[in-house]
């Protein structure tokens, strides 16, 4: 299957670093500005033979490294906005739910949005979006928060930062200890049950000088202390609408991020 998402997917899932892994990782770093980079010149970059890059490419269904560049070119331009996606359990639960439930839930929902307009700025969305673009990014998170931290991925992907995502759990756990100082880590956890399974973790990226973000739909514990930042979606608990206010979020950031590159 010729991808660029399977390539991204080799990334987040990947914890050996071998000679594939380093071609990877520096052909996805690099995808906005590949039609300058010969396949001599990417080989050289990352310390290897032009067949070793070559065997790489062809790994995941690629032909060529032309015809990666070709597929490359089309990653880039496209508009990687995603539409909102619904968790199985909620769909389940539309599916089988009555009139009243329906309208309840969409109460919830209408409520917990008009809540995020009130709570989130345009200033706490291109702030956090020049953080994540001038500095080494990575997103922790499980469950749904997972599913949005990829979409966020592939947007940044194209707009030319490599934002590091874990889909596994020793994949997070290597980020977190190759991330340097200065680095960013940003923990999206909508009622902060993250925070508590990991706290180890953060405390150990704290202390190496990582800075620490939160975005969250409304947790408000003690680990809050270890983040520089928070950022609440609502100032109330939701308990029925799910990661829909946090996909809004990121929506927005995406969307933002991608005005930006147009202008």
């Amino acid at each position: 299957m010729k991808s660029v998402h399977d390539m991204i997917t080799y990334l987040d899932t990947e914890t050996e670093r071998d000679t594939r892994y380093e071609v990877v990782s520096h052909l996805l770093a690099h995808l906005r500005d590949l039609d300058g980079l010969s396949l001599s010149e990417v080989a050289r970059q990352t310390y290897v033979s032009k067949s070793t890059v070559s065997r790489v490419v062809r790994r995941f269904g690629f032909e060529s490294y032309d015809e990666f560049l070709a597929v490359a070119r089309r990653f880039v331009s496209q508009d990687p906005s995603v539409t909102l996606r619904i968790a199985p359990a909620e769909l389940d639960a539309l599916k089988t739910g009555d009139g009243s439930y329906i309208d309840l839930y969409i109460g919830e929902l209408c409520t917990a949005l008009q809540d995020l307009k009130n709570t989130v700025n345009a200033e706490t969305i291109d702030g956090l979006i020049t953080q994540m673009m001038t500095r080494e990014t990575a997103l922790f998170a499980t469950e749904q928060p997972l599913m949005i931290a990829r979409d966020v991925q592939v947007a940044f992907l194209a707009a030319g930062h490599l934002i590091h995502v874990g889909e596994t759990g020793s994949k997070r756990q290597q980020i977190a200890q190759e991330l340097p100082s200065g680095s960013l880590a940003i923990v999206l956890s909508n009622y902060g049950r993250y925070l508590e399974d990991n706290r180890e973790m953060l405390e150990r990226l704290k202390s190496r000088g990582v800075g620490l973000y939160l975005v969250t739909l409304c947790y408000d514990g003690p680990s809050c202390l270890l983040f520089d930042r928070v950022i609440r979606l609502s100032a109330h608990g939701f308990s029925g609408v799910g990661s829909f206010p946090m996909k809004a979020f990121f929506k927005l950031v995406i969307r933002r991020l991608l005005a930006g590159q147009a202008r």
